[in-house]
């Protein structure tokens, strides 16, 4: 693969290593676009009054299924250094940033589905508050009626 001065000995490998510096070049230049597109989103989270682009509700579902693409992007990434270094021990010492983002990117998800799931329970809270109220105003009005 490599000879002592660190000089590739083939072509093959240098077209492979070229493809692999081009692919790690593109998957940062997503995960940059798809982080500012992501704050421009979800602006509100972050402090912003409002988003600074407008963006219809197509974007933003375009976003949730751009994290995926990125999160197998990641996932695609991290495989071939794996297979590159070879090594457990020297991939974790070398690779250790990639693979936090790779096993943190499910968990981000999921507080957003969290963040969700909040919401809807509150929904249903106030959607049993006003039943309740509603129970009790029935009650209230058949025992006027009856007693009249």
């Amino acid at each position: 693969m490599y000879d002592l001065a660190m000089k590739m000995n083939s072509k093959a490998e240098r077209k492979s290593w070229d493809v692999y510096i081009a692919f790690d070049v593109f998957l940062s230049v997503l995960l940059i676009f798809f982080f500012i597109g992501y704050l421009n989103i979800h602006a509100e989270e972050i402090g912003l009054q409002r988003s600074p682009l407008p963006f219809s509700k197509q974007v933003e579902e375009f976003w949730n299924v751009l994290e995926w693409i990125v999160f197998g992007g990641i996932a695609l990434d991290v495989y071939v250094k794996y297979r590159k270094v070879g090594e457990p021990r020297i991939f974790l010492r070398k690779h250790w940033l990639d693979l936090l983002m790779l096993v943190l990117w499910p968990v981000f998800v999921g507080l957003k589905l969290a963040k969700i799931s909040v919401k809807l329970v509150k929904g249903l809270k106030i959607t049993k508050s006003g039943y309740k109220a509603l129970k009790a105003t029935k009650k209230l009005t058949w025992k006027k009626k009856h007693k009249d």
